[in-house]
């Protein structure tokens, strides 16, 4: 057996990567028989695949540590993205996750300043199309028209993003009083 079949045995065959048995399928898992040996796998790192100890944080590129807190030997899933400093909840994770805006994108419009007022604010709003993305969690990216302070991204909204009602409201201060 080839080491590229050796490694991805588990992925063409159902067959624990731990105890070497038959995955009984349609149980929703294919790489361990039962939940024993996918915790038993997951704190030895001695599949045929071995788990990588370390990940690289997507927002300040730094190597982090998979290993859990709780100090059992565990890893955490590999697929994680940022480290702990980072976290999920920082302003910079949450706004490359919803809108798919890095640092670098952000940082030059702030220099740019509001995209209506042109107000240089230390915080900008990322101003998005409601319409195309109502799940409220994560836009497509391509909804996303630019970036405005605070007071202008309130006032399209309180406008419901109504073009004509905008006008009106043009006409309405253009007007002589």
């Amino acid at each position: 057996m080839t080491n590229e079949t050796c490694s991805r045995k588990w992925s063409l065959e159902w067959v624990c990567v731990v105890c070497g048995k038959d995955v009984p399928k349609g149980i929703g898992r294919r790489k361990h028989c039962s939940g024993v040996c996918q915790t038993e796998d997951s704190r030895r790192n001695t599949s045929a695949t071995p788990r990588p100890s370390t990940a690289t944080c997507q927002q300040c590129d730094q190597e982090f540590s998979l290993a859990r807190r709780d100090g059992d030997g565990r890893l955490q899933r590999s697929d994680t993205k940022w480290c702990p400093s980072c976290g999920r909840t920082s302003p910079e994770v949450i706004r490359f996750k919803r809108y798919g805006i890095t640092e670098d994108q952000y940082q030059a419009a702030l220099e740019l300043g509001c995209g209506i007022c042109g107000r240089k604010d230390q915080k900008l709003h990322v101003d998005h199309d409601h319409l195309c993305c109502s799940s409220g969690k994560k836009t497509c990216g391509r909804c996303v028209r630019g970036f405005l302070c605070g007071p202008c991204n309130r006032a399209i909204g309180m406008f419901n993003d109504d073009v004509d009602v905008l006008k009106k409201a043009i006409t309405y201060l253009e007007r002589e009083a």
